[in-house]
């Protein structure tokens, strides 16, 4: 699940559960990719009423907060800004969850 066009990122945010890993304490799923500009990583979360938020950490920085997309248009450009890091880390997540690639 790659993200080539924009409208393949309404098809990861509606299934985003068979990317994303389920955190219990926090009840929410979320998936973990670089953050490229920063130097960091970024989390992407999903909670319940399909609530999406993103938080960035790296050696040097950590963000403050959560930002929560409030509107659906703001998660999308924000994954279509970061489509190749993300892109890259559902190639790798799937490598390890089928084995190498024939």
């Amino acid at each position: 699940m790659q993200i080539k066009k924009k409208t393949d990122i309404n098809l990861i945010l509606d299934n985003f559960s068979s990317v994303a890993k389920w955190d219990a304490t926090g009840k929410k799923l979320y998936f973990v990719f670089p953050d490229r500009k920063r130097g960091g990583k970024w989390t992407l979360m999903n909670y319940s009423g399909n609530r999406f938020s993103v938080h960035g950490i790296g050696t040097d920085y950590a963000d403050e907060q959560e930002l929560f997309f409030n509107e659906h248009d703001s998660i999308v450009s924000f994954l279509w800004d970061h489509r190749s890091a993300f892109n890259a880390s559902i190639k790798e997540a799937h490598v390890e969850l089928v084995g190498e690639p024939s």
